[in-house]
């Protein structure tokens, strides 16, 4: 026994077929682009240091202080950028995780972390000799 099809039938099978389909993926594309699911922003740090390395001493932007302390409050998200004036150099923070790259004179980088925990935490560049040279400071998380 078989089932006798006509050519009029198969094609209105495909034209519904193909007009399921068609919803079907509009569908999708109109669910994947809904207001409900908005991406988060990226967290705004709570504290940003602009620092400069240059020779074996950092400063903050805009002052002369050498190494200066830099303090923050248990918690905040910390953004340090870093630009190198002279020479290469780094900065990193051993106990939050928190290195940039290596990076050359006329070069920046920009990091960011957690201060997860109070304390005072020495900052440094792990550059050759410049830790030992006197290239480092407090990170005081209060």
């Amino acid at each position: 026994m078989y089932f006798k099809t006509d050519e009029k039938s198969n094609h209105l099978t495909f034209k519904r077929f193909s007009s399921l389909f068609t919803l079907v993926v509009l569908g999708l594309l109109l669910a994947s682009c809904s207001s409900d699911d908005e991406v988060e922003p990226e967290d705004e740090p709570d504290v940003v240091f602009n620092l400069t390395a240059e020779g074996r001493e950092f400063y903050i932007e805009g002052d002369d202080e050498e190494n200066p302390d830099l303090v923050v409050t248990e918690g905040d998200l910390v953004q340090v950028n870093l630009q190198v004036t002279g020479g290469t150099h780094d900065w990193v923070v051993d106990e939050f995780d928190a290195a940039t790259e290596q990076i050359g004179e006329g070069h920046r980088n920009t990091i960011e972390f957690v201060a997860g925990q109070s304390g005072v935490f020495e900052y440094y560049c792990s550059v050759g000799s410049h830790r030992e040279d006197g290239m480092y400071g407090n990170l005081i998380v209060e």
